[in-house]
């Protein structure tokens, strides 16, 4: 008896989790289902493809990004390229705003931090908390945790020439 009605619960409950139907009364979208992992096959199916290396002036700042968060309602992102200090810090990171395909991407210097993450993102303001390391007097290596506060005023189709960054510990 005490199997049956957890076994009720949990379909109630699962069954609950559906969204509601949009206000217009017609049914949503299916959310993307995620993709099956499957296991490789244990050898190629046939020959692989000669594929050459892109030219070195081409793809190589790319090649360096090692953190990426897009922010796509608001044509944003941040990502970070290695490249500082690899022993303190060592993420050089960036904001790129999309100015469209005539403009391209603006891109402003946010810090050099050893981590990051997004904690909040809106209009003209973006907030991510961050870790930078330094020495300290024994040489050892100190963590401070803080945040970085970006602000940016975006009207029209240009991004902004400048942003505002404020770093607090």
């Amino acid at each position: 008896m005490t199997r049956a009605i957890l076994i009720l619960t949990a379909v109630l409950g699962l069954s609950a989790c559906d969204e509601p139907a949009s206000p217009t009364g017609k049914p949503k979208a299916a959310a993307p289902t995620p993709m099956a992992v499957t296991r490789a096959p244990a050898r190629p199916t046939g020959p692989g493809t000669v594929v050459l290396a892109v030219a070195p002036d081409a793809l190589q700042e790319a090649a360096s990004v090692s953190q990426f968060h897009a922010m796509p309602r608001l044509n944003a992102k941040i990502f970070s390229v290695s490249g500082g200090d690899p022993a303190a810090n060592g993420l050089m990171t960036y904001l790129g705003l999309f100015g469209g395909p005539a403009e391209g991407w603006r891109v402003y210097p946010i810090g050099d931090f050893s981590a990051w993450r997004v904690v909040e993102a809106g209009p003209g303001k973006i907030v991510a908390a961050t870790r930078q390391d330094a020495a300290g007097p024994e040489g050892d290596i100190l963590n401070r945790a803080g945040h970085v506060h970006i602000a940016f005023d975006w009207r029209g189709e240009t991004p902004p020439d400048a942003i505002s960054v404020a770093i607090t510990n």
